[in-house]
């Protein structure tokens, strides 16, 4: 297993909303069925995880930090045999807020499986932001 970097990729969302209703927003891991690719989200009891359905199959995914004093949403998300550390910041953006989602090739994963795996990911957070906004 070489220690090189890895593939990164960020994703943003700018929403009109502050960034204290962003942050209760996205820490809501119900919410994220909203995003339409995690179904059926069940708190487990184990350790802070949840489960759900998604196109790769069964997962779970819990928070790993938290912070609201400096806008930390970190989580792990785990299905088969990946286990994927996704680095979410919500900071102020004038009136509102921009969130970013910082994800890092898990191992087990090539580049290619990882684009592919976030493609749809564009999709999910026009799904977040017209829910959130709503």
């Amino acid at each position: 297993m070489s220690n090189e970097p890895r593939k990164v990729i960020v994703k943003t969302l700018t929403t009109s909303k502050s960034a204290q209703d962003a942050f209760a927003y996205f820490e809501d891991m119900k919410n994220l069925e909203a995003g339409g690719a995690i179904k059926s989200l069940v708190k487990t009891g184990d350790g802070g995880w949840w489960s759900g359905d998604t196109p790769v199959g069964k997962a779970r995914i819990r928070h790993a930090l938290v912070s609201k004093e400096h806008g930390i949403l970190d989580h792990v998300f785990a299905w088969q045999d990946v286990t994927w550390d996704v680095y979410v910041r919500v900071i102020p953006n004038k009136a509102g807020a921009t969130v970013s989602w910082t994800f890092v090739r898990p191992d087990g994963m090539t580049d290619g499986q990882f684009e592919e795996q976030l493609k749809a990911f564009d999709a999910e957070i026009g799904n977040w932001k017209r829910d959130l906004e709503k």
